[in-house]
């Protein structure tokens, strides 16, 4: 009786078919958007190199420098906040005449980073630096101090995009698009400028610098505020 009825359970186990439901058809699509924006505020990069015998004697000169730096920064309205220092460094330079490298000397750099929310004062501040002594890799870039709202109305046209794309493809496949099953960003915001901002790059040693009264010319052009989705639609039946 035992044996029965296990062959009988065991026939009944074989016989059962699984059965799946089969998910919809989907179509899936990215769409992207992009407004243009004129910035608002700018971004200064300003450094300060030097050099002595004595690591204390080109630590002191470059802190002597970039106190001058500050002050004439600041001068010009910009406040204390607004600066932070970015980077600092102190290395030996050697000769490397014999295979062992003999130490000549020290080099020190220091560089700050400045928000210039006066875009138009942005050339102004590179001047004021450089005659201050700043004299290492000085550059401006460009941004927006809010993006939220470009970037949403990105985000609403990178929607509308894939929207349309995936009518386009329903349209052509002979289905009718049905309701979105998943929508995701695609990366963070971007932001590019439309033309290339002008860099006032290695403001080197003995470079000829701009007299009083003349800022570096900058040109703040525009930008490009971007955004792109993934959307799933369903297939209706």
């Amino acid at each position: 009786m035992t044996k029965f009825l296990f062959l009988t359970v065991l026939a009944a186990v074989l016989f059962i078919v699984p059965v799946y439901a089969q998910e919809p058809g989907v179509i899936t699509v990215s769409g992207e958007g992009s407004v243009a924006m004129v910035p608002d505020v700018a971004h200064v990069r300003l450094g300060i190199e030097t050099q002595d015998d004595s690591p204390l004697v080109a630590q002191a000169n470059n802190n002597a420098i970039m106190a001058d730096v500050l002050a004439a920064v600041k001068a010009l309205g910009i406040e204390e906040s607004d600066i932070q220092t970015a980077r600092f460094n102190m290395h030996p330079i050697q000769d490397w005449h014999d295979s062992r490298g003999q130490v000549i000397g020290f080099r020190v750099s220091n560089s700050i980073n400045v928000i210039v929310r006066d875009i138009y004062l942005a050339g102004t501040v590179l001047t004021a630096a450089t005659q201050a002594g700043a004299n290492m890799g000085s550059n401006v870039s460009f941004g927006l101090l809010d993006g939220s709202v470009a970037y949403n109305q990105a985000l609403t046209q990178a929607v509308a995009d894939a929207t349309a794309k995936a009518q386009t493809i329903a349209g052509s496949l002979g289905v009718n698009l049905g309701s979105v099953i998943h929508v995701g960003e695609m990366g963070t915001a971007g932001i590019m400028p439309v033309t290339r901002a002008m860099m006032a790059e290695d403001a080197t040693f003995g470079r000829v610098l701009p007299g009083p009264g003349t800022p570096v010319p900058v040109q703040e052009g525009e930008l490009i505020v971007m955004a792109r989705v993934q959307v799933t639609f369903a297939i209706a039946p």
